[in-house]
């Protein structure tokens, strides 16, 4: 898998149909699964209130540094949560 993806993301590439763990390879049991799409709508909920507060578009670029530094953290924030999802037990 390519190294610049992030481990959420890798669950997600096309092609491989069952989401595992890129740490472990152990397939994700589906309450895990749920949660980490949970996450994945509050990180774009909250990049498309971003978008709509600067007025730019979803997929767009940034529109200034401020808007960017919010976009590097949202996906800080959602790379630990998902961490904590999914080895909230270690």
């Amino acid at each position: 898998m390519s190294g610049s993806a992030r481990p959420n993301d890798q669950m997600h590439l096309p092609g491989l149909g069952v989401p595992v763990d890129p740490w472990t390879g152990w397939v994700l049991p589906p309450v895990v699964v749920e949660r980490l799409k949970k996450l994945k709508e509050a990180e774009r909920a909250f990049r498309l209130a971003l978008h709509e507060r600067y007025g730019t578009t979803e997929g767009s670029r940034p529109g200034n540094r401020r808007m960017a530094l919010a976009f590097t953290n949202i996906e800080q924030a959602t790379q630990w949560a998902a961490a904590a999802v999914m080895h909230g037990d270690d």
